[in-house]
């Protein structure tokens, strides 16, 4: 979404969205209805447009607004005042009484780039946001605006697909001649760009578009997205370069290879830019960050200067907690507005430092650039530990519930912290929800597959000895501490598992290490027998029961006699 280049059409867009929701059909066909009938050239007076939009007109006595808002400007306004104003509206997708076309819709039915489409935003085509079948919220165009977009502007579409309107034998053919420009040297996408767009006649954007979707095609296979340095195990820099991440300086370096400090901090930027090019940057993407002033917008936004929710009354702190736990519930909780704009922050750090990223040369990149991409990250990251904080505890609230005699808390919270931080790269702020939501969604799915594991690997490492003797419950050998059998309970197991298959003997045996030998897990026991380990444990359960069925009345007689 952009800023408003007029301050007239900003205080007026403020008026709108805190006016009933129920009229913002009306506003939206006004807006409409205002980009068909203005001209660029001219200017307008604001009257006119609050008139346009809300049937206001001052009494012939009241005081005229006379300030003049000039046509481009309007335009340009008037589209990010209608992006606004249906966000605000939550209107479902499948209530627009008429045809609804999304950016890639759009695109391919006039053969033009996405950004193309974007371009034609800013020059007035109407894009409103609808909330989808999928609960997401997302820029969709109706037939009405495309019509009268493409009937005010017929030269710039028409140009606009003339441009895109390349056969796959040009588009092989450029990006042959791309590879080929690269090898001979030309290391950078726009010098490239350009020489082949002087070739073929073609756009420069048109050729860098045709590239960029080349390369992200091929990742890492590409024409410039692959690393350019080849280190081998035995080259020269990748020692250095280990070295120095251990943290030998220069002076240490040169002395140990025999090389310049000037080969050596080139060597180092280049394993630095290698390591990061290859790195993969997670972020949620959103139109908002391709708008020109989306730094000023996202990372000074007023939120972000107070983030927390303003709570009157303190925090309830659980008295059943360690000191340490309870100091999280004294840290303060994020209010909407400073949450989203958080997460906002959060997305558009680890975009920028991609796109600066890709864009970089492995071989030519300084190493203040590449300073300047991991202080992005860096700054990204602060801003996950902020937004983890406000929410941990979230965490201990819900590894307070899973809890049992045999479980750690401390092992729980841990667990969970690290579902609520993957729970923080994952969360789509646009759609609208509280991430506590979503956290707590996270958490809870992570426990109820880790706290079943935490106890099956407790129960592998016990001996199923004291299993083997719960078929009588309660009883216990003398000779306990000698860690064997005792001969009357010997015999009773012999007995009891002599009335068993040899198959479900085998089992029981390895099971429990009856013969001398280390128990072994069921995966263990089916490698041996050639079956799955689930097979394996139905046949002890059922081995198991029948002991317990048939000889039952025989322990408790031998537990009495003890």
């Amino acid at each position: 979404m952009y800023a408003y280049r007029s301050g007239p059409i900003a205080e007026l867009a403020a008026q709108l969205k805190r006016g009933p929701i129920r009229l913002r059909i009306r506003q939206l066909n006004g807006i409409e209805f205002l980009l068909s009938v203005i001209e660029s050239a001219k200017d307008y007076p604001i009257d006119f447009v609050t008139h346009a939009l809300t049937g206001y007109r001052p009494k012939s006595d009241g005081a005229l607004d006379s300030r003049l808002i000039d046509g481009a400007s309007l335009q340009e306004d008037l589209v990010t005042l209608a992006e606004d104003l249906s966000e605000q509206a939550d209107i479902p997708a499948e209530n627009w009484p008429d045809p609804l076309f999304s950016v890639a819709d759009l695109a391919k039915r006039f053969d033009v780039s996405t950004k193309t489409i974007f371009r034609w935003r800013r020059r007035g085509l109407v894009g409103l946001k609808f909330r989808f079948a999928d609960r997401r919220v997302r820029v969709a165009f109706t037939d009405k605006s495309i019509r009268r977009f493409v009937a005010a502007n017929a030269d710039l579409v028409h140009r606009g697909s003339n441009f895109s309107q390349l056969t796959d034998e040009e588009r092989t053919g450029i990006i042959a001649r791309a590879q080929s420009l690269y090898e001979a040297g030309h290391k950078t996408v726009n010098a490239v760009a350009r020489t082949v767009a002087v070739e073929t006649g073609r756009a420069v954007e048109t050729v860098r578009l045709i590239l960029k979707n080349h390369d992200s095609a091929h990742p890492r296979a590409g024409i410039f997205n692959r690393p350019t340095i080849q280190v081998g195990v035995d080259d020269q820099r990748l020692a250095v370069w280990e070295a120095y991440v251990e943290g030998a300086s220069i002076d240490v370096l040169s002395r140990r290879f025999g090389r310049p400090a000037a080969w050596l901090y080139r060597t180092i930027t280049q394993m630095r830019a290698r390591d990061l090019k290859v790195r993969r940057i997670e972020f949620l993407p959103s139109v908002d960050f391709e708008a020109p002033d989306a730094e000023k917008a996202i990372l000074h936004a007023p939120e972000l200067a107070g983030p927390y929710a303003d709570t009157a009354l303190p925090a309830r702190v659980p008295s059943d907690l360690p000191p340490y736990l309870q100091q999280l519930f004294r840290l303060p909780l994020l209010s909407p507005g400073g949450e989203v704009a958080l997460f906002r922050k959060l997305n558009y750090l680890k975009f920028r430092a991609d796109q600066l990223r890709v864009a970089m040369d492995v071989e030519t990149v300084s190493a203040s650039e590449l300073d300047h991409i991991e202080a992005l990250l860096e700054e990204a990251n602060r801003v996950k530990q902020q937004i983890t904080q406000g929410n941990l505890r979230l965490v201990v609230s819900i590894a307070k519930r899973h809890l049992s005699s045999t479980m750690d808390l401390f092992e729980l919270i841990s667990d969970g912290n690290v579902s609520l931080m993957r729970a923080v790269d994952k969360f789509d702020y646009s759609r609208g929800y509280k991430f506590s939501t979503y956290a707590s969604w996270a958490v809870m799915r992570n426990f109820a597959r880790s706290v079943p594991e935490f106890k099956a690997h407790r129960d592998r490492y016990q001996t199923g000895r004291d299993e083997l003797i719960d078929v009588a419950p309660g009883f216990v050998p003398k000779n306990e501490a000698e860690n064997d059998f005792a001969p009357a309970v010997r015999n009773v197991i012999e007995r009891m598992l002599g009335q068993l298959g040899d198959r479900e003997q085998a089992i029981l045996r390895h099971r429990f290490g009856l013969d001398d030998a280390q128990p072994q897990t069921l995966e263990q026991i089916g490698k041996k027998l050639g079956v799955s380990k689930e097979r394996i444990r139905q046949l002890e359960s059922r081995a198991m029961e029948q002991l317990r069925c048939e000889f039952s009345d025989e322990v408790k007689q031998l537990i009495g006699a003890g």
